[in-house]
């Protein structure tokens, strides 16, 4: 009976050893992949399945219709894998979200089922593609964003150019404020005109399709045109010359007209009465002409050869004096100057004589 003490205090050692080497926690029980009773297997492919654990949740709504079975990467996409109950029939539509039970929860699978969609139905082993799935918000990852936004963000920057704005419009309120209302009536003035600015963007685009259209005509004139740009640029010496040369005439023209101006001008005013009078008898101009040449022709068929015979009888009563006065100035005793009358054209002097002359000479 003396060894019953030494035998418990060794069952007791045996017991404490194994005991104090396992060490476990909760966080080594396994955690459910599958639902309770049947469930079918579903492929979920998400850019970025972060925070999701093996074995959480998957739901509609708030109804837990299944748990994540497994998760890997494949192609720098998460392949998650699923199993869903039995009993949940999904449309092919299904999309499915990777959101937070809370800001700081674990991560589940939030399936999107399409309403009254009655059509076809995911098959055991279906995958559904990234373009069906996304991530929810991620409060940690807003907040880590907004620290970074607060500590090595652009917010100095911002406040350097509201500084420097205010110092610029400081003072020149009156000046902006025009501004802004002519750049107001700017554009009213450009939107009434939008037809005509329409029809001009259109006009340009028509213009380009036919140079477009037309590349091949330039071309052609472009390299036809290039033996003229050769003389051009080998006559260029000669063209500079001729560039000087012409300089130098227009300074002497410019000295000729500044020294000969009064004179210029004195003939211009002589000559103006007889263009009057060259003017005047424009409307009897065009018959004289015709007679001229009438004349002409008769005077060819009076005299064929180098000699004429001419049978005249000139009357020359009342201009003895008016030729004498013209041959020989003062010859003539002076003549009372004639009546004034209405201003008119002097009228051309008649040739019929001399037609009459030309005539009896041919008979």
């Amino acid at each position: 009976m003396t060894n019953t003490p030494l035998v418990r205090t060794v069952a007791a050692l045996a017991a404490v050893v194994p005991l104090s080497g396992c060490a476990a926690g909760f966080q080594h029980l396994e955690v459910g992949t599958a639902p309770p009773g049947d469930s079918y297997p579903l492929v979920l492919r998400f850019a970025d399945a972060a925070l999701l654990p093996v074995g959480g949740e998957v739901r509609i709504g708030q109804a837990v219709v299944g748990r994540v079975a497994s998760m890997r990467v494949e192609d720098y996409t998460a392949v998650v894998e699923v199993r869903i109950r039995s009993d949940i029939a999904l449309p092919e539509a299904t999309g499915a979200r990777i959101e937070l039970t809370t800001p700081i929860g674990d991560a589940f699978v939030n399936l999107r089922v399409p309403p009254g969609d009655e059509g076809a139905t995911l098959a055991p082993g279906a995958t559904v593609d990234l373009s069906q799935t996304d991530r929810g918000p991620d409060i940690a990852q807003l907040l880590a964003l907004v620290g970074n936004l607060l500590n090595g963000g652009g917010l100095g920057q911002i406040q350097s150019i509201v500084a420097e704005s205010n110092a610029i419009l400081g003072g020149r309120e009156d000046a902006i404020g025009d501004l802004g209302r002519r750049v107001d009536g700017l554009l009213g003035t450009l939107e009434d005109r939008s037809s005509s600015i329409d029809t001009a963007i259109d006009s340009l685009a028509d213009l380009s399709r036919q140079i477009g259209s037309e590349t091949g005509t330039i071309d052609a004139a472009l390299r036809a045109a290039a033996p003229a740009v050769d003389v051009l640029v080998g006559e260029r010496a000669r063209m500079l010359e001729l560039t000087r040369t012409v300089h130098t005439l227009s300074v002497e023209v410019e000295e000729v007209l500044r020294r000969s101006g009064t004179q210029m001008s004195d003939v211009v005013a002589q000559l103006s009465p007889i263009l009057d009078q060259i003017a005047a008898t424009g409307p009897t101009l065009a018959d004289t002409m015709g007679k001229v040449a009438v004349a002409r022709d008769l005077v060819l068929r009076a005299a064929p050869g180098d000699y004429m015979n001419i049978d005249q009888v000139v009357e020359v009563d009342g201009t003895v004096l008016g030729v004498l006065s013209e041959v020989i100035p003062g010859a003539a005793p002076p003549v009372p100057p004639p009546a004034p009358a209405p201003h008119a054209a002097a009228p051309l002097p008649d040739i019929r004589g001399i037609l009459q002359i030309v005539e009896g000479g041919l008979r």
